[in-house]
C-alpha cells in the first residue's frame, strides 16, 4: 500500500522544479544584455513511477518531476560560420584601413598629389622650351625638379612609417592573442573541473570562453573542436593554439628586408620558432597589406630609376647656356678623374631581384677610372634622387641641358621639349615597356581599384556576419516576450503545486485530528 504522505513528496517536487525554472528566467531576463551571454533553461523530466497494486492489478503511479540539467541554447553550425566569416571580415577590414592611408600617400586627385608635382615639373620643361635663356624659367626647372625629389622622398618615408605601423599592431596583436589564449585554457579546465565532477554544465563558463573565441577568430583564422570532457581544442592552420589543457605562447620575429632595409615583424611559436600562417583574420590582413605597400615602394623606385637612367640620358645628350654637355639632372656627376657611379647603368635584374650600376673607382690625373658592376637597394636609389648639386653654385642653372646641339642659340629649347616628351614616350628600360605617364597613371589606377575593391567586400562581408550574427541571436538571444510567458507559466505552476499540497496538508489534518480513536 502506497505511504500516506507519499503525495506531499510529489507536489514539493513540483515547488522545486518550477522554482529552478523561475530562477532560470530570472538569469535569462538579467543578462539579456550580457555579451555573448546564451539564453538558458530547464529540461525536465517525470521520476521514476511507483508501482501500486489494487484490485484490478499493478499501475503504475507517477512520483512528480525533476530537473535533469540546465542548458544553454546555442547553434554550434552558426558560430563555426561566423568565426569564419568575422575573421574574412576583420582581414578586409585591416587591408581597407592600410589601403586608404596609402591613398592619402599619393593624394590623388588633390593639388598636392605626386601627379601634380610631376605635371608641374613637365610643364616647367615646356614653358622652357619656349625661352631658354630666361633665368628665371630655368630655376622654376630646378626648383620644381627639387620638389619633385622632395614629394617622392617623402612618399617614400610614409609608406616605410605605414609599415613600421603595421609592425606595431602585428606586436600586439600578438600579446592579444597570447591573453586570448591563455583566458580559454583556465576556462577548459574550470568547465572540465566543474562538468567532470558531476556538477552539471558550465553554460555560463562555456558562453565567456565562446566569446573569447569570437575575438580569436577577428584575429587569425581558427577552427574549433569540442573534446569528449568540454575543452577545446584550437588550431588555426594547422598551428594548435589551445589543446586541452596547454596552449602555445606566440612571440613576434623581425626579419630586414634587403630592398628597404625596413623591419618586418612575422608570428612564430616562442618554443619552435615555426610561423603561424593564418589564413584570414587581421595578422592575414596586416601581413597582406604589408606586402601591398612594399610593391607601391618598388613602384615608387622604378620612378626614381626612370628620372635617374631614362630622363638623365635625354638631358646628358643636350647642352647648357656654356655648350657643356653629359650633365645629370638628378644625382652627382662624375668626378673630374671619372670617379662615381654612372647612372645610365641602372638596370633591374628580375632574375636575382637586384638593381645594379657600374661604380668607377680610382681614377687619378694620372689613371684612368675602373668600372665594376655593383648591387645597390631600393632605399640607396631613392636616397639618391636629388638634383644635381652643382646647379645650385653660381651660375649652375646654365648646366640645365635646354638645347640639343652647340650651333642652336641661347633661346633654344630642343632638348627641353625631348625632356617634355620622356613624360609620354616608352623607354623600354627601367618602367618597361610604358612611359612615366602611363606607369603612375597604372599605379594610381591600381590602387584606386583596389581600394573600391576592399570597400566592396568589407561592406558584403559587413552584412553576411551581421546576418550570421542574427541567426546565432535567433537562437540564443534571449526573447522578452517569452521570458515572461514562461515567468508567468512557471509562476501558476508553483501556484498550482502549493494549493495542492496545502489541499493534502487540509486532508492529512482532517485524517489526523479528525478522525475519532475506537473505542472511546
Amino acid at each position: 500500500m502506497r505511504s500516506t504522505f507519499a503525495g506531499l513528496n510529489t507536489m514539493v517536487s513540483g515547488l522545486s522544479a518550477n522554482q529552478m525554472s523561475l530562477d532560470t528566467v530570472g538569469h535569462n531576463i538579467t543578462n539579456a544584455n550580457t555579451d555573448g551571454y546564451s539564453r538558458q533553461r530547464v529540461n525536465k523530466a517525470t521520476t521514476r513511477p511507483e508501482t501500486i497494486y489494487t484490485y484490478s492489478g499493478a499501475t503504475q503511479l507517477g512520483t512528480g518531476t525533476t530537473v535533469e540539467s540546465i542548458t544553454r541554447a546555442r547553434d554550434e553550425f552558426a558560430d563555426k560560420q561566423y568565426w569564419k566569416e568575422n575573421s574574412n571580415l576583420k582581414q578586409a577590414e585591416s587591408e581597407q584601413t592600410v589601403l586608404g592611408k596609402v591613398e592619402t600617400v599619393f593624394e590623388e586627385p588633390t593639388d598636392s598629389s605626386l601627379q601634380t608635382v610631376l605635371n608641374k615639373f613637365w610643364k616647367s620643361f615646356q614653358t622652357l622650351s619656349t625661352n631658354a635663356s630666361n633665368y628665371s624659367t630655368r630655376v622654376e626647372v630646378r626648383d620644381s625638379g627639387k620638389e619633385l625629389a622632395s614629394s617622392i622622398e617623402t612618399a617614400q618615408q610614409q609608406l616605410k612609417d605605414l609599415i613600421s605601423d603595421n609592425n606595431s599592431s602585428i606586436s600586439l596583436k600578438t600579446d592579444s592573442i597570447n591573453q586570448i589564449t591563455d583566458k580559454i585554457l583556465q576556462l577548459n579546465k574550470q568547465i572540465v573541473t566543474i562538468e567532470n565532477s558531476g556538477s552539471g554544465y558550465a553554460n555560463d563558463l562555456r558562453d565567456s570562453r565562446d566569446l573569447l573565441v569570437d575575438e580569436l577568430s577577428g584575429l587569425v583564422s581558427v577552427n574549433v573542436t569540442e573534446k569528449a570532457n568540454g575543452s577545446y581544442a584550437i588550431s588555426s592552420n594547422g598551428m594548435l593554439l589551445v589543446d586541452g589543457d596547454t596552449r602555445t605562447e606566440l612571440t613576434t620575429k623581425s626579419t630586414t628586408d634587403s630592398d628597404f632595409g625596413i623591419q618586418i615583424l612575422t608570428i612564430t611559436d616562442k618554443s619552435t620558432g615555426v610561423p603561424l600562417t593564418s589564413t584570414s583574420g587581421e595578422v592575414k590582413g596586416l601581413y597582406d597589406s604589408t606586402a601591398q605597400v612594399k610593391d607601391y615602394l618598388e613602384q615608387t623606385t622604378n620612378i626614381a630609376a626612370f628620372f635617374l637612367k631614362d630622363f638623365n640620358d635625354v638631358h646628358k645628350a643636350g647642352f647648357g647656356l656654356n655648350n657643356e654637355t653629359g650633365n645629370n639632372f638628378f644625382g652627382s656627376d662624375l668626378d673630374q678623374y671619372g670617379n662615381g657611379l654612372d647612372y645610365s647603368t641602372i638596370a633591374y635584374n628580375t632574375g636575382t631581384s637586384q638593381w645594379s650600376i657600374t661604380q668607377y673607382t680610382g681614377g687619378t690625373a694620372s689613371t684612368t677610372a675602373t668600372g665594376a658592376t655593383i648591387t645597390i637597394t631600393s632605399t640607396e636609389i631613392l636616397n639618391q634622387l636629388k638634383v644635381n648639386t652643382d646647379f645650385d653654385a653660381k651660375n649652375g642653372t646654365d648646366l640645365i641641358a635646354a638645347k640639343s646641339a652647340t650651333t642652336e642659340g641661347e633661346a633654344s629649347g630642343t632638348n627641353a621639349l625631348k625632356l617634355a616628351a620622356a613624360f609620354s614616350t616608352a623607354t623600354g628600360t627601367t618602367l618597361g615597356t610604358v612611359s612615366l605617364n602611363s606607369y603612375y597613371t597604372g599605379l594610381t589606377g591600381t590602387l584606386g581599384t583596389a581600394k573600391k575593391a576592399i570597400d566592396r567586400s568589407v561592406d558584403n562581408l559587413t552584412t553576411t556576419v551581421t546576418q550570421i550574427e542574427g541567426w546565432r541571436q535567433t537562437t540564443a538571444g534571449v526573447n522578452w516576450d517569452e521570458e515572461l510567458t514562461n515567468m508567468l507559466t512557471f509562476q501558476k505552476g508553483y501556484s498550482a503545486s502549493a494549493r495542492v499540497l496545502t489541499t493534502m496538508d487540509e486532508m492529512l489534518d482532517k485524517l489526523i485530528n479528525g478522525t475519532g480513536t475506537v473505542g472511546r
